[in-house]
């Protein structure tokens, strides 16, 4: 059991293709099993690509059990079932209703493409159902780190997650395009800020897939750089670089399997300590 209140970090960008799942896993597994850190992780994968969902089960072998079981019955879908009539209280389920124990220090609540069909209300009750789920069930006290892999849209999945969050971290891509996610992702918060009671700060942007610093890149990113969203999220001295292998997952999605990408990760999860400290 941890000794202190668990931290609750939502991975998103308003943005596809930054790496996010990537970054998600690779930092929540290496500060699970490094030994120098030895925390416990409960991932909980609130896209409904559910790649972080299908990483996990690979690596554990677990893939047919997902499709038998888990696709089906265990997985986050339950905490946002609507009843079947008006009369009916919503009645969130029990954490071994919808965790999956990986190992000793990493759970998961599985994500599932059926998300979609929950995603038509995001009335207040509901959106505050992962914060509720957290807070009866005190999972707090149960992990360091509670890691929500966001969809990277405007839904009912992305209003839950920062609801429920203590932080948010931005992967980011340094192309022409990075600076659209940013500003959506603003929006979203100033949104949720303005209806809530919204605890949730900026951790940082972690740049991503990072694979030359010619005259061009540079350029981007200086020109992303002054902008003053960027400026308020603040940003991590650690990034990812370009490693093909790691994209092409011959062996798996998990960052520390490559020796290039357990370097990037090895920085991150020591200044992501650091800035939740800081925070």
């Amino acid at each position: 059991m941890c000794t202190k209140s668990g931290k609750i970090i939502s991975f998103i960008n308003m943005k596809g293709g930054v790496a996010k799942t990537t970054l998600c896993l690779g930092i929540g597994e290496y500060l699970a099993h490094e030994e120098k850190y030895n925390k416990k992780i409960l991932y909980i994968d609130m896209d409904p690509q559910f790649n972080t969902t299908q990483s996990l089960m690979d690596e554990y072998n677990l893939g047919e059990v997902y499709l038998n079981e888990y696709y089906k019955t265990k997985n986050v879908r339950k905490i946002f079932e609507t009843p079947n009539t008006i009369a009916e209280k919503p009645v969130l389920p029990g954490p071994e209703e919808v965790i999956v124990k990986l190992d000793d220090n990493i759970d998961i609540i599985p994500g599932t493409i059926n998300l979609i069909f929950e995603d038509t209300n995001r009335d207040g009750g509901k959106v505050r159902r992962l914060k509720k789920f957290i807070k009866d069930n005190k999972l707090r006290e149960k992990y360091d780190f509670i890691l929500i892999d966001c969809p990277p849209t405007i839904s009912l999945y992305t209003d839950s997650a920062l609801i429920a969050s203590d932080f948010y971290l931005v992967p980011n891509r340094i192309d022409r395009y990075s600076m659209l996610g940013i500003k959506l992702l603003k929006q979203v918060i100033d949104r949720l800020e303005s209806d809530n009671d919204l605890g949730i700060k900026p951790l940082g942007i972690v740049y991503t897939m990072v694979s030359d610093e010619s005259r061009k890149t540079t350029l981007l990113k200086e020109a992303f750089e002054d902008n003053d969203i960027v400026n308020n999220i603040g940003l991590f001295r650690g990034k990812t670089t370009w490693v093909r292998d790691l994209l092409v997952g011959l062996q798996g999605n998990i960052a520390s399997k490559y020796k290039k990408s357990r370097e990037d990760i090895e920085v991150i999860c020591d200044e992501f300590l650091e800035r939740i400290e800081i925070k």
